[in-house]
Formats: C-alpha cells, sequence, structure tokens
C-alpha cells in the first residue's frame, strides 16, 4: 500500500503496515515481509493514512459512535451542553451519559471514538442547559459543578464579563484544564487569547475582520454589507484590534475552528442532495424536525447578500489564517444546522480546501493538528510506535480532497472496524 506522510505529503510506495494490539510496530517494504500475520489486509495501489477526529461536536444520540467510525473518525471534541433527550441538535447529553459511553468505549463494551466532553458550558446568556458566569462569585459557583462533572475540558460561551471571564482563566489554570469556544464580547480577542483560551470556535464579528489587512477592501465590505455608523462604532475596537489579535493567536498558539459547514447551512436551503441524504434516517426525530424549520427560515430569511458576504469573508479569513500559520482544526459542529455526524466532517475538508488550503493542509487539521493540540505524541501519523487508527482509501485524497470519501477500511485500535470489499 501507499503510506501518506501527514507532515511532509511524501507518499512511501509499496509498503506493509504491521500491527500489534494497538500499535503501528513496523513499517517496511513488501519485498521485506516474510512473517506470518493473524489477519491480512490487501492494501495494493490503496492509500494509508490517519484517522481523523472532529474538534467539534454534540453527541445527542449513540447512533452518532458508529456513525462516526463509518466515516473513519475515531476521536471526538464534545463542545457541551446538558440535555437528557434528542433536542435541536446544537448542544450534547449531560456529561453522566457521555461518561457512561467514554468508560464503555475504553473498556471495549460498545465501538465508538475517543470522547473528549466539555459539559455544560459557562455562558452569560441564561442559557437553560448553561452554567451561570456573569460574576466572578458565580463563575466559583459553577466551578465546583464542573469539577464534579468529571470534564475534560471547559467550555465557554457569550455574554461572559470580562472580570468573570479573568476568573475562569486562573481556576481552570489552578485545576489544569483548558478552556475553549465562543468569544465574549466584553475582551478584544487579543485579551482572549493571552488569557489562555486554547481555541476560538466559529465565524463571529470579533474574528472575522482579521480575514484583510487591506483597509480598502474591509470598507467595500461595510459598505455592501450595509453598515450604519453605529455599527461602525460597534465594531471599531475589534477591527483595531486585529493585527494584535492574529500576533497574539501566533504568541499564544491559539487555535481556531471554523466550522465552515455549520455556515454555509445558511445557504443550502435548496441543495436537495444534502437535505434529503439517506443517513438522516439514523438520526433523532427531534433534529430533523428542527431541520426543517431551520430551512423553512433560510428560505424567507432576507439578508441573502449578507449570508453570502460573510461567507466569502470566512473563506478569506481561514485562508489567511492558515497563511500566517495560526493552527487550524476540522470540527463540523454537528448536529446543529444540518450537520451528518461522520460524512459533515469531510465536507469540513472540502470547504478547507475551496477556501484556499492544500488537501495536505486539510488533513492535517483532522489528524495531526488534534494530536498536536492533545498533546498526543503518538496518534495523528502513520508512523511505528504510533496508534493503529488508520484509515486506506481507495483513492489518493492528496489529488482530491473529495477522495477522503473512498474508504475501503477502517482501523480502530489495530483492530479492522469496517472493510467494504
Amino acid at each position: 500500500m501507499n503510506v501518506i506522510d501527514v507532515i511532509t505529503g511524501d507518499i512511501i510506495e509499496n509498503q506493509d503496515v504491521l500491527i500489534k494490539d494497538s500499535t503501528i510496530v513496523t513499517i517496511l517494504g513488501k519485498s521485506e515481509n516474510n512473517g506470518i500475520y493473524k489477519e491480512r489486509i490487501d492494501g495494493t495501489g490503496k492509500y494509508l493514512i490517519p484517522a481523523f477526529w472532529d474538534m467539534h461536536v454534540h453527541i445527542q444520540d449513540s447512533s452518532y459512535l458508529k456513525m462516526f467510525l463509518d466515516y473513519g473518525i475515531v476521536g471526538v471534541r464534545d463542545m457541551g451542553g446538558c440535555v437528557s433527550i434528542p433536542t435541536d441538535g446544537c448542544e450534547s447529553l449531560c456529561p453522566d451519559i457521555l461518561n457512561k459511553w467514554k468508560e464503555k468505549i475504553h473498556n471495549g463494551e460498545i465501538k465508538g471514538p475517543e470522547l473528549y466532553i466539555s459539559g455544560p458550558p459557562l455562558s452569560g446568556t441564561g442559557w437553560s442547559t448553561s452554567l451561570a458566569a456573569t460574576s466572578i462569585e458565580e463563575v466559583q459557583n459553577s466551578f465546583e459543578i464542573i469539577l464534579n462533572n468529571q470534564v475534560d475540558f471547559v467550555k465557554v460561551y457569550e455574554n461572559i464579563p470580562a472580570d468573570a471571564y479573568r476568573e475562569i482563566a486562573r481556576l481552570c489554570k489552578i485545576h489544569n484544564l483548558d478552556f475553549a469556544g465562543h468569544v465574549s464580547e466584553s475582551l478584544l480577542l487579543s485579551e482572549i487569547s493571552d488569557l489562555g483560551q486554547k481555541s476560538i470556535e466559529h465565524i463571529r464579528e470579533q474574528i472575522l475582520y482579521c480575514y484583510t489587512n487591506d483597509p480598502n477592501e474591509l470598507e467595500s465590505f461595510m459598505v455592501e454589507d450595509s453598515y450604519s455608523k453605529e455599527d461602525r462604532e460597534f465594531v471599531k475596537p475589534w477591527i483595531d484590534d486585529t493585527q494584535n489579535a492574529i500576533e497574539a493567536f501566533k504568541r499564544n498558539k491559539t487555535w481556531f475552528v471554523p466550522t465552515m459547514t455549520v455556515q454555509f447551512a445558511r445557504q443550502r436551503y435548496n441543495d436537495s442532495t444534502w437535505i434529503h441524504n439517506p443517513l438522516r434516517k439514523q438520526l433523532p426525530k427531534s433534529v430533523n424536525d428542527v431541520l426543517i424549520k431551520y430551512l423553512e427560515r433560510m428560505r424567507e430569511n432576507q439578508d441573502k447578500k449578507g449570508d453570502s458576504l460573510w461567507w466569502s469573508a470566512l473563506q478569506k479569513l481561514v485562508n489567511r489564517l492558515n497563511d500566517e500559520g495560526i493552527g487550524l482544526l476540522a470540527g463540523s459542529d454537528l448536529t446543529c444546522e444540518g450537520g451528518i455526524p461522520g460524512f459533515s466532517l469531510h465536507e469540513e475538508l472540502k470547504f478547507l480546501v475551496n477556501a484556499g488550503l492544500s488537501p495536505l493542509q486539510a488533513l492535517q487539521t483532522a489528524t495531526i493538528n488534534p494530536a498536536t493540540y492533545f498533546g498526543l505524541n503518538s496518534s495523528g501519523k502513520v508512523e511505528e510506535n504510533y496508534s493503529a487508527d488508520l484509515i486506506l482509501l481507495n483513492k489518493n485524497p492528496l489529488k482530491s480532497i473529495d477522495n477522503t470519501l473512498s474508504i475501503n477500511t477502517v482501523i480502530r485500535k489495530g483492530k479492522i472496524y469496517i472493510k467494504k470489499d
């Protein structure tokens, strides 16, 4: 088989990859391989890559676990919420449920990806399934709940006052917990990065204006999007902070998760192939019902020009941050606003390429970059002594990112999870 190095883009042809238990033990040329093995996969003419991570999901049903693995996703970062039954797809089951599944996956009782969970987010919005964070005292009280929930990291949402946000950063440092999520309006993006937020999720106005350093281009954008004088005054601090924010991202190694798939959903109200994807039959009824209502709202939306302008700016933002060397992570935000577990990550990779990344760079956002983010020193590459979480593809993904869907075999912890021929 052909082994793809996701760091360099090199393709090492005609290799055998030997796996013992859950680890790659040897990679060698076919002519050197004279051993006898329990199980063999014929990878002739095929391409071996590390399996994927989806770095922004909301798990609402056990069906998602299988769907992830079906599409070669062996790890997910669940971005929180706390519902006991499926709802609209935009928040997650409570951490006690996810932690039980996590334990069963680790014990081999059920099949699924690695789960990194955040539980209810800290928020200043008053959202019913979030934890209050409008004051230092509220943050301290909410943090006790977070610690009792046995989460892997802390999710921050929006409308968090500056002093409360700084308390979150302080407590996370004390308890050795990362925090990641949305951007609160009370602080500039550069300040948020300097306080240690590990990743920024989604396109929001605070980061949107980083898409260009050309004031004329930005002026054209605001004219086309009909910014009023009040609008301009409101966003001016963020615009003035854009270069500081980019430098802070570099200095602090802050990651960005653009979730392009969910942003583009605003323009897919007539995309019948996407709307009627048969995979949706595996999703909870509530998720599919909400999608129908969402699509109706998007059809009636009067700001289709604004949606198009924002989409164009997001593409430019992703391309610029990538050129600046800022780490990008692939995340689908499923099943919010039409996302499909497993499948949507492959769409995210395609959107990243359309924004200007090379296929290799897109692959990195779902393989070696998540491994780096989590400090998983033996994951994210096809290399000796690395984890045997692998995807065998029929076609070369470096020629076309669409070829990530040409899945022949998924290997999870050294065992064949699925083989399609």
